[in-house]
């Protein structure tokens, strides 16, 4: 009897293999099929750990599959693949495109993201794309993070159709106050909602409707107040640069410019 479990338990293996590598057969088909227009649909997955964060974007071609676990454990796999890589990197702010991206293990010593973009491809009959990556390091500081859609809070990697990651600084060093944290956080919304392009000085005055400069935009709870001033009458945050992905968006966003 134990030998014919163990028998059963070694089919199992196998069938489980078979089905696997049939699976990743099937996703580097569909990725490689001319003729099929790029996914646009997908998650923007955030995750943070100490002073950094990272941002990743996977697309698929229909919301239904966005919804599925396979697919978000694909965007958490490479979200947590970004941040080992970040880890061991330098500089406080790199993005990485499609081709670098699926070049990354998806943890120690595991498969490349690219293999498992092919087996979840396999599973779910889409094609789907690791569209690109980016982190940003705040040494004294912290990285505040804001993922915004339908996607209901829960797991570490905060999953949503829009996301923010912005780097900022308390007045004094040391651990932000609970207080600051939040403080970012609301940045980050306001990050994703009013869609800067570049960051701007404390200083500057409020723009109009059409301002693109975050620190001169109307901050989303006083719109009559510029967000640069806003932070310096509630604590002084200080705001050193930031990330926005919108899913399925064209062009990528370039770096923001530092303050002058």
């Amino acid at each position: 009897m134990q030998r014919a479990a163990l028998g059963a338990l070694g089919g199992a293996a196998r069938a489980e293999a078979w089905l696997e590598a049939e699976s990743r057969r099937r996703g580097w088909a569909r990725a490689a099929a001319p003729g099929a227009q790029r996914a646009r649909e997908g998650l923007v997955g955030v995750l943070s750990e100490g002073s950094a964060a990272v941002m990743v974007e996977v697309n698929c071609e229909t919301d239904f599959v966005a919804r599925t676990p396979d697919f978000q454990q694909l965007v958490e796999m490479a979200a947590r693949g970004v941040l080992g890589h970040c880890q061991g990197a330098s500089g406080t702010k790199h993005m990485l495109r499609e081709d670098e991206l699926a070049q990354l293990q998806a943890g120690d010593g595991g498969d490349l993201l690219s293999d498992h973009l092919a087996v979840a491809m396999g599973r779910l009959g889409e094609r789907l794309a690791l569209r690109r990556a980016g982190w940003l390091r705040a040494p004294g500081g912290f990285v505040a993070t804001y993922a915004h859609g339908w996607v209901p809070p829960g797991p570490a990697v905060a999953m949503g159709t829009y996301g923010a990651l912005v780097a900022c600084g308390g007045p004094a060093p040391g651990p932000p106050s609970p207080e600051l944290q939040e403080l970012g956080r609301r940045v980050a919304q306001h990050v994703v909602g009013m869609a800067p392009t570049t960051l701007g000085t404390p200083e500057d005055e409020l723009g109009g409707d059409t301002e693109t400069r975050l620190l001169a935009q109307g901050s989303l709870l006083e719109p009559g107040v510029p967000l640069g001033r806003y932070l310096r009458e509630r604590g002084g945050l200080q705001v050193w640069d930031f990330l926005r992905f919108k899913c399925g968006e064209e062009p990528l966003q370039e770096p923001c410019a530092p303050p002058a």
